[in-house]
């Protein structure tokens, strides 16, 4: 899935797939000015303008008075996107984090895809993230990968969020703050699709 935002990020500009997949999900809640994207981003000005600008030389998103706002083509990406991964949910810090804030994200059917879950951490670490913790779903239970065990309340706080099928991941990204907590569990997930 990554590969299709390729085109969309200009070496020169410091944003990433991540901010691309994270503009797309704002995005239909509501038409937001840059000004408004920015903030929710992270990100400075120019930046964001170029960002914007790809979007909608893409046709993926346009202006009106009210904001940026996605097209059809916008949307139909966004609901691509969600056929394999879910919207990034903030969650309570818990004994399975290592950051003030946690995000936890779904991943569907990529199971297979996971060893340990030290390459999922070390792909948070790069970000700068604090790290993520990741559990599969085998047997109808969320374990850790590459043991048999339980995760005790975690599961039902997941389980209440998600619809969680065997073959699916869960990744939660931590982090000292919100935004790289969301940007860690984003980035892992584009890693596993």
């Amino acid at each position: 899935m990554i590969n299709i935002f390729k085109g969309l990020i200009d070496v020169r500009a410091s944003y990433s797939s991540v901010d691309i997949v994270k503009i797309l999900f704002l995005l239909p809640e509501k038409p937001m000015g840059r000004l408004r994207l920015m903030k929710e981003l992270g990100l400075g000005e120019a930046t964001t303008k170029t960002l914007i600008k790809r979007l909608k030389d893409s046709r993926l998103i346009k202006s009106s008075t009210k904001g940026n706002l996605l097209t059809k083509r916008g949307n139909a990406l966004v609901k691509k996107i969600l056929e394999k991964i879910s919207r990034p949910i903030e969650i309570t810090a818990n004994e399975y984090s290592v950051g003030k804030y946690s995000t936890a994200i779904l991943v569907k059917n990529s199971s297979k895809k996971i060893k340990f879950g030290v390459e999922q951490r070390d792909e948070a670490i790069k970000i700068g993230a604090s790290g993520a913790t990741t559990l599969i779903c085998e047997n109808g239970r969320l374990i850790f990968p590459g043991c048999n065990k339980d995760i005790g309340d975690l599961e039902q706080v997941l389980r209440e969020k998600f619809r969680i099928k065997d073959g699916d991941v869960i990744i939660i990204g931590s982090a000292s703050d919100r935004k790289k907590s969301d940007d860690a569990s984003i980035a892992v997930a584009l890693s596993l699709t």
